[in-house]
């Protein structure tokens, strides 16, 4: 293999790390909706009668709903800090100011930006996979809490 070979095989995968982290994003996005969805659904259970006695159950079941609310929030609302493409010229201004650089180096340098790219978005993946299982948690629990408030069990 060659070095150039080497360089397109390490952009090409940069690029596709990109990608794949663009679409764990959107589908968490979706998930999200669909937690908030349901969630919705389950607090249209806790009827008329429900709030006349406003039992501690009812309560707890619109602080998770509530706090899945913000969850979701938090998961779709859109940043800027997320970077799943680059300006091209900006980058070759930037590379270009001091002097002509090789192919090669320039090839390095792309690389580098893209690995930057993809390690500062698998933090915020991180973040956002996490806030999602929290969220997914708060519906658990928003579900038990208005069968519970709903019930004559209690």
């Amino acid at each position: 293999m060659t070095v150039e070979d080497a360089y397109e095989l390490a952009y090409r995968e940069a690029v596709r790390a990109l990608d794949h982290q663009l679409a764990a994003l959107t589908e968490l996005r979706s998930r999200a909706g669909m937690l908030l969805a349901t969630a919705s659904i389950t607090m249209s259970l806790l009827g008329h009668e429900t709030f006349h006695g406003m039992r501690s159950f009812t309560w707890a079941a619109i602080l998770c709903f509530a706090l899945l609310c913000v969850s979701v929030l938090a998961i779709v609302w859109p940043h800027a800090d997320w970077n799943f493409d680059f300006d091209p010229r900006a980058f070759l201004d930037a590379e270009l100011s001091e002097e002509r650089p090789a192919p090669t180096d320039l090839r390095l340098a792309l690389i580098a930006h893209l690995g930057h790219y993809r390690d500062a978005n698998a933090r915020r993946l991180m973040h956002v996979a996490h806030v999602f299982r929290i969220a997914a948690c708060l519906l658990a629990m928003e579900i038990v809490l208005t069968i519970t408030a709903t019930s004559d069990i209690v």
